[in-house]
């Protein structure tokens, strides 16, 4: 007899939900047992630019990097970049389609250089409407410093933005997984 068990997948766009939360103390232990999924955003305004942060937080710190952040347990992909774009941008955001998966493996993590981060990123594009007026470049959360539109040119070039921003861009970039 095979057991059926179902899974109860969480919309995560309410400021209410807290379904895999994890606490930051308790996230430095999962960080150094193994890989962390997550979701990186490749969003374009009308004229092709790309937006970037400059990162207040490690790993990545100083860094130039396109918004992203960790899904949760019981939560799907599109699911999380509603949550962490209303988050980091003030804007719930919907994916316009999938880049690819990438491995970004860092030697250190938030809290301390103890031990490295491991994600699996799935990036994902979100292009913008032509009418839609809102100001992205509002910081409205702690993870960046700034945020500004970059034209691809200048973020292929720039040496402030990190490698992993820039292979979103590269034709066959080392570290992508698959599609």
């Amino acid at each position: 007899m095979i057991n059926s068990i179902t899974y109860k997948m969480t919309d995560t766009t309410d400021d209410t939900a807290n379904d895999g939360f994890i606490p930051p103390e308790e996230y430095v232990d999962v960080i150094k047992k193994t890989q962390i999924i997550s979701t990186d955003f490749l969003i374009f305004n009308n004229e092709g630019q790309v937006l970037l942060g400059k990162r207040n937080n490690e790993p990545a710190k100083d860094t130039w990097f396109v918004p992203g952040g960790r899904v949760r347990k019981h939560e799907l992909i599109g699911d999380a970049v509603k949550r962490i774009t209303k988050q980091e941008l003030g804007k719930a955001l919907e994916k316009t389609s999938d880049l690819g998966v990438y491995h970004h493996i860092y030697p250190n993590n938030f809290a301390n250089d103890d031990h490295g981060t491991h994600y699996i990123v799935f990036a994902v594009n979100i292009v913008l409407e032509s009418d839609d007026s809102y100001d992205l470049t509002q910081v409205p959360d702690d993870q960046h410093s700034t945020l500004k539109w970059w034209n691809v040119e200048d973020i292929l070039t720039h040496p402030a933005v990190h490698n992993y921003t820039k292979n979103y861009f590269h034709p066959a970039p080392y570290n992508k997984a698959f599609m």
